[in-house]
């Protein structure tokens, strides 16, 4: 954003433009970023997901089966300033490549749809690598056709494989482990760092019901219940406990805490689609 600031406030003003409702302008606290007289300006703080999209929808201007809000990334609004002042459509982006396997995890600038194999070539550590366009909570695996930074993605990231078999790593004190549960020794030092693979440490399992999701999820929602209706395919029920609030984004940290194995994205996804279709 650093230069951009004008171009920034101008796609703002453009977009109270194209709407008769509401424009937010959601920042971190205490963020220098600034908006315009006819945008509302609200700060989110907090650890992940305080920046998600539906965070924000969810508290600030909730949506229902007859309503609809859009959201749009903030390199996005100075792309739309561009093609408003110049006519021309800009393609180009600031992504941060990062994650345990990158050597020096920097920010590239960069364009919509660049080879992800060219843009990674020569700065990650050796070994079995999974690169992936956008996050690890909403982008997907890089590989042939697929190497290309998608539409939507702000970063690359990369983790190690984890397809070694540990044996009885059940019994182990867990020290190199995360839990989010106090299930290894590793809690005892709460400020301990760990360079995670794409193991889920075990396969698909019963769904149990511990209280993990609540602490995750800041949404005024039961997790826990609307997971188990998405995961049964009851879709009035997640209708009626929030799912149409949500999207693959918004239940990631779900998936990654989920006992289970369960990836509820995807769940999610095919429960939309059929409320589309039948709701």
């Amino acid at each position: 954003m650093a230069g951009q600031e004008a171009l920034f406030q101008q796609g703002l003003e453009l977009l109270t433009k194209l709407t008769d409702g509401k424009v937010y302008l959601c920042k971190a606290a205490g963020s220098t970023i600034t908006g315009t007289a006819n945008v509302v300006t609200e700060e989110f703080s907090g650890p992940h997901p305080a920046g998600n999209a539906g965070t924000h929808i969810h508290f600030l201007d909730p949506v229902s089966q007859k309503k609809t809000v859009w959201s749009i990334g903030y390199q996005d609004v100075v792309a739309v300033a561009k093609l408003f002042t110049t006519g021309h459509l800009s393609v180009e982006r600031v992504v941060a490549l990062a994650g345990p396997q990158v050597e020096k995890p920097s920010l590239v600038r960069t364009r919509l749809g660049a080879d992800l194999n060219e843009l990674t070539a020569g700065k990650l550590r050796t070994g079995k690598n999974r690169v992936i366009s956008g996050s690890v909570w909403k982008g997907f695996a890089a590989n042939g056709p697929l190497a290309y930074l998608s539409r939507y993605a702000n970063q690359i990231s990369v983790l190690l494989e984890g397809d070694k078999r540990e044996f009885m790593g059940w019994v182990v004190p867990g020290t190199e482990k995360f839990s989010v549960l106090n299930m290894f020794a590793s809690k005892l030092n709460p400020a301990k760092r760990f360079n995670f693979t794409t193991t889920t440490n075990g396969s698909e399992r019963a769904m149990v019901p511990v209280g993990q999701f609540e602490e995750l999820m800041p949404l005024d929602i039961l997790p826990t219940q609307l997971m188990r209706a998405l995961v049964t395919g009851d879709i009035v029920l997640a209708m009626q406990l929030g799912c149409l609030e949500l999207d693959e984004e918004d239940v990631a940290l779900c998936s990654f805490a989920c006992t289970g194995k369960y990836e509820y994205g995807p769940i999610l996804r095919d429960n939309l689609t059929r409320i589309e279709k039948e709701a």
